[in-house]
C-alpha cells in the first residue's frame, strides 16, 4: 500500500449546499481538485474514505463538497478532519521542498553532534513549527525557517540545527 499524507484539513463549511472551506498544507492546492476520493480522519482517530463531488477556488479561498454532505449542518461535521491522500496525489514537490512528515523522527544536528529529534509539527502563523525532544529530554519547538533550520538530508535522517540557544 503506498504512503499517506496528511495534506489538508476541512474548515467550517461555505454557502448552503454542504461546502467546506479546505485549509491546505502548502501553497499549490492545485492536487485538489484531482481527487476523486480522500480518507478524512477525525480527531480521534477514526477514518473514513469519501468521494469528492467537486472542488473550486473562489478567490485565494478553496472550498470542496463531499458526497452525501448537502447541508451546512452535515458539512460542520467534517470540521477539524484532516484530508489524508496518497503520497503520489499530494502536491508535488519542488527542489530543496520537503513533506513535513518525512521530517518527523529526523535527528537535529549541530556541527555534527546530535542535539535533538523531530517528534511531531504544527501549522504556525509564519512556518511550520518542528516540535523537537532535546538530549535533555525536554519539548522544544524551532520553526522551519533559514534563520533555524539548515540541510536536510533524508537519506541520512538528519537536519541541520543552525540556532541550537532555541533548545535552552
Amino acid at each position: 500500500m503506498e504512503p499517506m499524507l496528511w495534506t489538508a484539513t476541512v474548515m467550517s463549511p461555505f454557502g448552503v449546499n454542504g461546502e467546506v472551506k479546505i485549509h491546505p498544507h502548502n501553497d499549490d492546492c492545485s492536487y485538489l481538485k484531482k481527487l476523486k476520493v480522500v480518507i478524512l480522519r477525525a480527531k480521534d482517530g477514526s477514518e473514513q474514505s469519501i468521494a469528492v463531488e467537486h472542488f473550486r477556488m473562489l478567490g485565494s479561498q478553496a472550498l470542496m463538497k463531499f458526497a452525501g454532505y448537502d447541508t451546512p449542518e452535515d458539512a460542520r461535521a467534517l470540521n477539524g478532519q484532516h484530508i489524508i491522500v496518497e503520497r503520489s496525489k499530494a502536491a508535488p514537490l519542488k527542489k530543496g521542498q520537503y513533506y513535513v512528515a518525512d521530517l518527523i523522527g529526523c535527528a537535529m544536528v549541530h556541527e555534527g553532534k546530535q542535539v535533538a529529534q523531530v517528534v511531531s509539527s504544527i501549522d504556525g502563523a509564519q512556518a511550520v513549527l518542528l516540535e523537537v525532544r532535546g538530549n535533555d529530554d525536554k519539548l522544544y519547538m524551532v520553526p522551519y525557517l533559514t534563520e533555524f533550520v539548515g540541510a536536510v538530508d533524508l537519506e541520512n535522517r538528519t537536519i541541520e540545527l543552525k540556532a541550537p540557544w532555541i533548545l535552552a
